[in-house]
């Protein structure tokens, strides 16, 4: 869990930087880790009346799916140390991880039995986040 947090944390707060300009804040690997944990916390009403073990399962489903979309932008990431791509291209990139993640998530979701509206919680907490940060 630990290794999926950071690589999460790190690998978002990179690409922050990318698109620095746009956002309010400073936002590192701080400001991410403190996200991702958050989220974590988040989810927790939706599901609190779960089983421990389903539980587990959900918060590793959910860290390992940001994990991938992590390393989705990994080669976004290298693309962007040698060449200057625009905001809007690393914007609309980032866009398309994340569509992949949800229906990776909503996928997951359904495997575990759990209600499909968890998938849009999730996406919730991240618009939420979005308006402070823009």
């Amino acid at each position: 869990m630990l290794i999926c947090i950071g690589v999460t944390a790190f690998t978002l707060s990179q690409f922050a930087k990318l698109i620095q300009h746009l956002l309010t804040l400073k936002y590192d690997w701080k400001f991410e880790l403190f996200m991702v944990v958050g989220q974590l916390i988040f989810q927790l009403p939706f599901i609190y009346k779960k089983s421990f073990a389903l539980k587990t399962d959900y918060y590793l489903n959910m860290l390992l799916v940001s994990l991938m979309g992590s390393l989705l932008l990994l080669p976004l990431l290298l693309l962007n140390h040698f060449y200057t791509i625009s905001s809007m291209g690393n914007i609309s990139y980032f866009f398309g991880a994340v569509v992949f993640m949800f229906f990776e998530h909503k996928r997951r979701v359904i495997k575990l039995l759990l209600p499909k509206f968890i998938s849009y919680t999730w996406v919730l907490y991240r618009f939420i986040i979005l308006i402070f940060i823009i």
